[in-house]
């Protein structure tokens, strides 16, 4: 293989997210039908921390050790794994690590974060793709709490929240100095198919979007997305469950309660109630939720190469109305399954921009469901993004 275009693949984000543990998960999968390569920065600065003095580098002692020596372990840690890659035939190489920790204010870490990736790293990878892994904050938070390490720092939801930021944030600021790479947030929620389709690069990436707020049904999206699965990569912005933090908060603003709220969500496997959040804890974070969101989803949509709108009410939804827009803007086809007569709003129709790509009627939806993922089967080649030679 040509030394100068390996297929590397960064998965990081905040950590304590499940990032590896879902690895693991798709690693065999992937195998069955590519060459890969998995390197994991933490194993491998256990490899070369004795030859900077620290024969037994370990989670719980890890921020006991200098920053100076910390830097010097990551570093060649990153060294060693640029080398193997460059070493290696696999058709792809997928490399993780966390973009940033938050820690206790000691010593050489007063400003209470690490850095798990920093520029000049992203700069020797040079990836092709880079995933940043999140889970739900309600989930990580319940996580901490039972961490024994992380427990004692009594991590809030704000603290959390300005992890995925951060992990944003660094990957945002190689894209600015080294030109457009590829970038997707994928929540753990997600199917490991989903994860290993996007890996393998073979199918387009859309981007799913619906009404949220007031549904409580899911089961038409359920089955579309199982549909359309099996040509394209679909990414689901609801599988990152902060939006329930916001609707709980504000139904509890609403309702006046103070104290503490109970907030259940549904998983796949199964629904799950988080006990005694502290509306204090909640109103600390909710600006940063809130905003994240929006950013989050809009970035998603940025590098999917098409957006597909399931508008099964019609009842106009702002979240849906701005990625259509925002999707326009950046030249994205967007497909629209609209279950009614009527036309929708010509102001909605106008970002559309191919009225033919809304499908409308009043037939059994799963109908206008085949017509919509046949019509996307037979054009997604002349989408203005997609091309399979940057994924193979």
């Amino acid at each position: 293989m040509n030394k100068s275009r390996k297929n590397v693949v960064l998965v990081t984000g905040p950590p304590n997210n499940g990032r590896d543990d879902y690895l693991i998960q798709t690693l065999p999968k992937i195998k069955k039908k590519k060459t890969c390569g998995y390197y994991h920065i933490f194993k491998y600065m256990q490899r070369v921390s004795p030859d900077h003095g620290i024969p037994n580098l370990t989670r719980e002692n890890v921020f006991s050790i200098s920053k100076n020596t910390l830097d010097q372990i990551r570093d060649a840690a990153f060294t060693k794994v640029i080398a193997e890659i460059q070493e290696s035939n696999n058709d792809i190489e997928i490399v993780s690590t966390p973009a940033v920790f938050k820690v206790q204010h000691v010593r050489n870490y007063y400003s209470g974060t690490v850095d798990g990736i920093k520029l000049e790293h992203l700069q020797n990878l040079k990836p092709k793709l880079i995933v940043i892994f999140v889970d739900d904050l309600l989930r990580v938070h319940e996580k901490m709490k039972k961490d024994p390490l992380r427990s004692k720092m009594n991590l809030k939801l704000r603290d959390l929240a300005e992890w995925t930021m951060a992990a944003i944030q660094i990957v945002n600021e190689y894209i600015e100095t080294s030109g457009l790479v590829e970038t997707i947030i994928f929540a753990k929620e997600h199917k490991v198919d989903t994860f290993v389709d996007l890996i393998l690069g073979e199918k387009p990436r859309i981007y799913l979007s619906y009404h949220i707020t007031g549904e409580t049904e899911f089961h038409d999206i359920e089955r579309f997305i199982k549909k359309v699965s099996s040509n394209f990569v679909c990414i689901d912005p609801y599988t990152i469950k902060d939006w329930e933090i916001v609707m709980n908060y504000d139904k509890a603003i609403e309702q006046e309660i103070e104290g503490s709220i109970s907030i259940k969500v549904d998983y796949r496997s199964g629904p799950k109630t988080f006990e005694n959040i502290p509306m204090e804890e909640i109103e600390q974070a909710i600006d940063l939720i809130r905003s994240q969101i929006v950013e989050r989803d809009l970035l998603i949509i940025s590098n999917a190469h098409a957006t597909v709108v399931y508008h099964k009410s019609n009842k106009p939804s702002y979240g849906v109305m701005v990625e259509v827009f925002h999707s326009s803007m950046l030249s994205k086809p967007v497909y629209v399954l609209y279950p009614f007569k009527t036309r929708p709003s010509p102001f909605f129709e106008h970002f559309v921009t191919i009225p033919g790509n809304i499908i409308r009627g009043t037939e059994a939806i799963e109908a206008l469901e085949d017509r919509l993922t046949n019509k996307m089967k037979d054009e997604y080649k002349s989408w203005p993004t997609w091309n399979i030679q940057s994924a193979s």
